[in-house]
């Protein structure tokens, strides 16, 4: 037979609190819904929003790509500035940010110079370019082997680091080239 409290019955699983001592628990508890109810409105304010964590559930990541498109030399002072543009393709069905650029490059095989340079963001399924670059010292090794003319092979490799939509920091390393050609008026001093 289910006990009365005041004018209510317990019933059903439903607990019916009394005035006094059960009532100091009731409010504790209270007091930590509350704390716990706002510490997951705050973990899910600092979470991606729900359509880039649906799709990456959905569709899973595909790392972006990073290939040259066309590099250039030009004289700078007395040094040869080589310039790497490069494009980032974002295979997937929602945007990410390349956040920076390691990059190794080397000439006809020889170390010419190393970077790192901020990123890029790139749209869904798109395309975003970037300018990866350094001086070469018109007395180095490298640039007194060089002529007017000549075509040079070069290797870009090195990490983009990549923000994932799941907030995780992805490491894409990456390996393009391609050639270009030394211009006719090279800095003097060599």
């Amino acid at each position: 037979m289910a006990k009365a409290f005041g004018h209510f019955r317990e019933r059903g699983g439903v607990r019916i609190v009394q005035d006094g001592g059960a009532e100091g628990q009731a409010s504790s508890a209270g007091s930590v819904m509350v704390r716990v109810s706002l510490a997951v409105a705050a973990l899910l304010a600092s979470a991606p929003n729900c359509p880039d964590l649906y799709s990456l559930a959905a569709h899973g990541f595909t790392n972006p790509t990073l290939a040259a498109r066309n590099a250039s030399a030009v004289p700078v002072g007395s040094d040869l500035q080589v310039t790497i543009d490069v494009g980032a393709h974002n295979p997937n069905p929602y945007p990410i940010e390349v956040t920076a650029v390691d990059y190794d490059l080397s000439l006809d095989g020889a170390p010419a110079f190393s970077g790192s340079q901020q990123g890029v963001t790139v749209a869904q399924q798109g395309d975003g370019g970037l300018h990866l670059g350094g001086r070469l010292a018109i007395n180095s090794a490298i640039v007194r082997n060089l002529r007017p003319g000549q075509t040079v092979r070069y290797l870009l490799s090195g990490l983009a680091h990549v923000a994932s939509p799941a907030g995780l920091p992805v490491d894409v390393a990456y390996s393009t080239g391609g050639a270009f050609v030394i211009p006719q008026f090279l800095p003097a001093g060599r």
